[in-house]
Formats: structure tokens, sequence, C-alpha cells
């Protein structure tokens, strides 16, 4: 499998960042903290992604 991990933390970076948005625009409150709980997740995958790539650059 040839995977661009760098690639894919930066797409979860961006969606993470359009939570962020999307929470930033509703009226709503607990709308507003599943979007930023989404946000965080997608970070969290963002990182684990980037783990990855390093690891795998380490491995080469």
């Amino acid at each position: 499998m040839n995977t661009d991990y760098m690639a894919e933390a930066a797409r979860h970076r961006h969606v993470a960042e359009e939570y962020r948005t999307m929470a930033s625009c509703t009226p709503d409150e607990e709308l507003r903290g599943v979007y930023l709980r989404l946000a965080d997740d997608y970070d969290l995958l963002a990182a684990n992604e980037d783990r990855v790539a390093d690891n795998r650059k380490l491995a080469n």
C-alpha cells in the first residue's frame, strides 16, 4: 500500500478546520460541541498520520 501519510494528515487538518468553522457559525451549543469534538478527533488523526510518516522515514 502506497499511502501519502503527509497528504492524509493535511487533509485531516483541513477537515478539522472546516468543523471549527461550522462550530463558529451555529447558534446551537450542543451542535457546536459536536463539531468541536469532531475537529479534535480529526486533529488526532492528523497527528497519527504524521507519526506514521515519521516512522516510515526512520525505517527507510
